[in-house]
């Protein structure tokens, strides 16, 4: 799964203020979750929920506050990094979107922006005007395997900050956590899905960023962003005589994007005795070291391929 999304800018004349108190963060999410369902649904894709997780608040803040534009954040970590921080348990993929009031007479008014518009015309934006992101945060709003979202919103005079947070939320968790080097998830898949695989990613780990480190360092500042290294793979024990072939002491070849890699594995046994349930204790100590590393456990749909149900970074989970 390609976790990337893109970026959406622009600039609007300011002419006149109104709203003179902002409305509550509460009325803004569940005016940009209707926003939202309604594209959806006109394209055939079933409702999200609100989600509880602060992600997207997070960053919309954070992003206001230091006056920059990024996927990463000033302590250079990813969306879903901040997502596992907070307490999200599923996948997530951000979009964000950013307006610059430009004040024809130099000086802005107060309260310039009507957030009600402002998410409207984003949100119209990356829907039907993301060519120049290659439709990626259309394709991110109306993902199918979406269950719920949550938003960041934030602005002062002179920015507009808006990111929406989707999640995969297919697995009922009961416990997720890592003891030590021991990686322990259990919880229950949704019928019709079968369990086929963990793929661990690293990045680097935090590191204070200036705003103008953000607007002038690649990978900052470019209009993405991705899962990090592919690193190492968990997959399900083989049984009998049957056994995974290796290109090296304890590493198989994978086919990803970047052809073919020998990387670091391990493998799994689920003892859950339920027909759909996850038990899984497997020992991480692999990928447990500088950085940052992040699973992805992957779901196979039995009637349309492949979904990614975490992104866990396995530092932040106690």
């Amino acid at each position: 799964m390609n976790a990337s999304s893109s970026i959406s800018q622009s600039v609007q004349s300011t002419t006149e203020s109104f709203q003179p108190k902002p409305p509550p963060k509460e009325e803004l999410y569940q005016y940009a979750l209707k926003v939202i369902n309604e594209d959806r649904k006109s394209h055939g894709v079933g409702p999200v929920m609100l989600s509880d997780i602060p992600s997207a608040q997070n960053h919309a803040d954070n992003m206001l506050n230091a006056k920059y534009f990024s996927h990463w954040d000033t302590n250079r970590v990813k969306p879903y990094v901040t997502y596992t921080k907070l307490g999200g348990k599923g996948a997530v993929d951000e979009n964000i979107s950013y307006v610059e009031s430009h004040c024809l007479s130099g000086n802005c008014y107060t309260n310039s922006f009507d957030p009600f518009k402002q998410i409207k015309d984003s949100e119209y934006e990356m829907m039907y005007d993301d060519a120049a992101s290659n439709w990626g945060h259309r394709d991110n709003i109306i993902n199918p395997n979406h269950t719920h979202v949550n938003f960041g919103i934030a602005y002062d005079n002179d920015r507009f900050y808006f990111v929406e947070h989707f999640e995969n939320n297919l697995v009922n968790w009961n416990i997720e956590q890592v003891t030590g080097n021991q990686l322990h998830l259990v919880g229950e898949i949704p019928v019709g899905y079968s369990l086929e695989q963990i793929e661990v990613f690293a990045d680097p780990g935090p590191k204070i960023l200036t705003a103008q480190d953000l607007a002038s360092q690649a990978p900052y500042n470019e209009h993405y962003y991705n899962q990090g290294d592919l690193v190492g793979i968990i997959l399900p024990q083989l049984t009998g005589s049957y056994y995974y072939p290796e290109c090296a002491s304890g590493k198989t070849t994978i086919s990803s994007t970047n052809g073919q890699q020998c990387i670091n594995y391990t493998t799994f046994v689920n003892t859950s005795s339920g027909s759909n349930g996850v038990d899984i204790s497997v020992d991480v100590s692999k990928w447990m070291g500088a950085g940052l590393h992040t699973i992805y456990l992957d779901l196979k749909k039995k009637s349309d391929g492949q979904v990614s149900a975490t992104s866990l970074t396995l530092e932040y989970l106690e």
